[in-house]
């Protein structure tokens, strides 16, 4: 088994077609064919299963695909790092982001990585914080941003902004107006609809509550953002969001959101790298850059309600 191979093995279970890798390989394709035979001799099972339309891979395939592009691609970053800072980034970033994060950050990340970094592949999946920190964790992805809370002496976790909760309203609240404060009393004791237990945001809110003796009245339990703001816009209940989450729908008159005062609701949002495993230089780099774009979105009004 050799790099080779598995370049071109991966090629052809991303274009279903031992004909079509082949050709995109510009390799024979009796030489290609032969080549993922080896492949399965060598590991003792089936890769692949012939149709009339190609090749599908089996599940150790699919296995070995996945493996493979993995190593390659960290290959490609131990090459870029002896080969010295002055080569231009290359290779592939994968990013770990929070629900309510995604919704700001994951657009403009890979508009900015296109511009800046054009030979850098970037991808980003969205989970809650615990997940992103497990996700790290076992290498499924390079870089995490997450809120503060989440604990592991394998993570380095760097602060990035502090981000300011609000109470959320239908527009149509009566007595409510966008804007004007409400104490941390007024706004916990209202009906609300939250996220699970298991999400962070969920988790400050009932340790606020708790310290202040504030009995919460939690009306629903929803995880998903859109859902959510649907249900407080028909004024079913108020929710605790920070105020990115809701720009849009509050410059369209949907929702209005009211500062808590007496005691604010705040929570950190950092950057998590593993400690246990070596960095790359295109994680490193990337995490300078993402860093930056963060608070360049905050001092520019990009991402409203923050502070450095």
């Amino acid at each position: 088994m050799d790099f080779r191979q598995l370049r071109n093995f991966i090629q052809v279970v991303e274009l279903s077609s031992i004909t079509a890798a082949a050709e995109r390989l510009n390799i024979a394709q009796p030489a290609l064919s032969r080549q993922v035979k080896a492949l399965e001799d060598e590991l003792n099972v089936s890769l692949l299963r012939r149709h009339g339309r190609g090749v599908m891979p089996t599940e150790e395939g699919i296995r070995l695909a996945r493996r493979a592009k993995a190593i390659l691609e960290e290959v490609e970053d131990m090459a870029g790092d002896i080969s010295g800072n002055s080569a231009p980034l290359s290779g592939t970033v994968t990013l770990g982001l929070p629900p309510t994060v995604a919704e700001i950050l994951a657009t403009h990340m890979i508009e900015r990585t296109m511009t800046r970094f054009p030979d850098v592949k970037l991808r980003v999946i969205s989970g809650f914080s615990g997940h992103v920190q497990d996700w790290l964790l076992r290498g499924k992805i390079d870089l995490g941003v997450a809120y503060e809370g989440q604990k592991s002496p394998s993570i380095r976790a760097q602060p990035i902004i502090i981000e300011q909760l609000f109470l959320i309203q239908s527009a149509q609240t009566e007595g409510g107006r966008d804007g004007v404060p409400i104490p941390v009393r007024d706004a916990l004791g209202k009906p609300l609809i939250l996220p699970n237990p298991e999400h962070g945001l969920r988790g400050r809110v009932e340790a606020i509550s708790q310290e202040e003796q504030i009995a919460l009245d939690v009306v629903l339990e929803i995880d998903i953002l859109s859902t959510m703001l649907a249900f407080v816009e028909r004024g079913l209940g108020s929710t605790i969001l920070p105020l990115v989450s809701v720009i849009d729908h509050v410059r369209d008159g949907r929702l209005i959101a009211r500062p808590i005062v007496q005691r604010t609701i705040d929570r950190t949002l950092v950057l998590m790298t593993p400690l246990n495993r070596p960095g790359s230089r295109l994680a490193s780099s990337f995490a300078e850059f993402l860093t930056a774009e963060v608070h360049a979105m905050v001092a520019t009004g990009q991402w409203p309600g923050t502070t450095l």
